[in-house]
């Protein structure tokens, strides 16, 4: 055996007890590639990693089903820092941009694994130095609506993809795959709540493969469901999903979120099926304006907590601190900035009747009014 294999032999046996849960259980070297199965995403953890069927933040699409990112309405940049365990780091970088025409969302990440440095030694036992190790991870996706009812633009089927490019360092020794997920999601309108049902493929491929010694990809199946129901007039939101990596048993992951006038979250979830890893989860979340922070706290028995912070930022408008609005509400949200459009593009009388809708389904909507009288006025100026 060559001495940087067995190098990364050494290392992958530090290693793997502290960094992959799942490889604990698994059997050692059965896949390459285990940081690609850490959630990133603080609002995903805090809700016991779960949301395969759920609409919810960018990370947490990148993470459990790409299929999601199709629901992004905004331009979005979003950063995570996992204070993992045993000294190990990883971050996160990502960013969505939805395209013109409802033609779909594309989005680019980032995702980088920091380990500290290991001892190492040669064949013959002697002292061979500090062995680094890292990860890193490289994605872009795409996602759209492929189907649903042309009202609501934000219910219906959707699908999406990723490819992505992933490199394992253990001293010396570097191996890379090419990777891919794929998703699909459903969402219909309940009344006033909403049904999810999610089925997700990550982390497929040809593996990775350090010097003769081959690891497979950590491919990881989910299926998931949510419903989103409004109490007092705000929504709480129930996820359930099942997780399979392919080479080892299944998990159950469920969470619950609620969301106070839009600004502030509280999480809570649970994962039951893995020896290390799995229990309670918590979290929470703030949104000032254009900012949102979230948190999320996980415990991994003897090797202590690890501590998630995620900061997202979207574009052109800010996200609102007002209550949860009901279907009609959002269609004449909907109607109203279409209105706008064509204000600006000197279209008045059809703005006009595209705030009327508006203001049917939601009479009390104030910058509908203020709209509604530009309109008018322009209308008769343009007469």
């Amino acid at each position: 055996m060559k001495n940087r294999t067995f190098l990364k032999l050494i290392a992958a046996a530090c290693c793997a007890p502290a960094l992959f849960p799942a490889a604990s259980y698994a059997g050692a070297g059965r896949s390459g590639g285990e940081f690609l199965r850490i959630v990133q995403s603080p609002r995903a953890v805090g809700m016991g990693e779960s949301g395969a069927g759920a609409h919810g933040d960018l990370l947490g699409a990148l993470a459990l089903n790409p299929a999601a990112l199709a629901r992004s309405g905004y331009k979005e940049t979003a950063f995570t820092y996992n204070s993992w365990l045993e000294g190990i780091t990883s971050q996160q970088a990502a960013y969505a941009h939805p395209l013109a025409g409802g033609k779909g969302v594309l989005a680019a990440s980032l995702n980088i694994l920091s380990v500290p440095s290991i001892d190492g030694y040669n064949n013959a036992g002697a002292p061979a130095g500090g062995v680094d190790a890292g990860d890193l991870a490289f994605g872009v996706s795409y996602a759209r609506r492929l189907a649903g009812p042309w009202e609501d633009l934000r219910s219906g089927l959707f699908a999406g993809g990723s490819v992505k490019y992933a490199r394992e360092t253990l001293g010396p020794v570097k191996a890379g795959a090419a990777l891919f997920d794929a998703g699909a999601l459903w969402l219909k309108r309940l009344g006033s709540s909403m049904l999810g049902l999610g089925l997700s493929a990550q982390s497929l491929g040809g593996g990775f493969k350090f010097d003769s010694v081959a690891e497979k990809a950590p491919a990881v199946y989910r299926a998931g469901a949510s419903y989103i129901m409004v109490v007092s007039g705000d929504p709480i939101t129930l996820s359930l999903d099942w997780k399979k990596p392919w080479d080892s048993g299944a998990a159950v992951c469920a969470g619950a979120e609620y969301q106070a006038w839009r600004v502030l979250s509280l999480r809570a979830g649970y994962i039951s099926g893995e020896d290390l890893g799995g229990g309670l989860r918590l979290g929470g979340g703030v949104a000032i304006k254009l900012l949102q922070f979230d948190y999320s706290l996980s415990s991994y028995g003897k090797f202590g907590p690890a501590h998630r912070f995620g900061l997202s930022y979207k574009f052109d408008k800010p996200v609102e601190v007002t209550r949860y609005l009901t279907w009609d509400q959002e269609q004449a949200r909907q109607k109203t900035e279409r209105a706008r459009l064509m204000i600006r593009e000197s279209r008045y009388y059809d703005a006009v009747l595209e705030l009327n809708g508006a203001l049917i389904l939601d009479p009390g909507n104030k910058e509908a009014l203020e709209l509604m009288r530009k309109a008018r006025g322009l209308v008769e100026v343009s007469k």
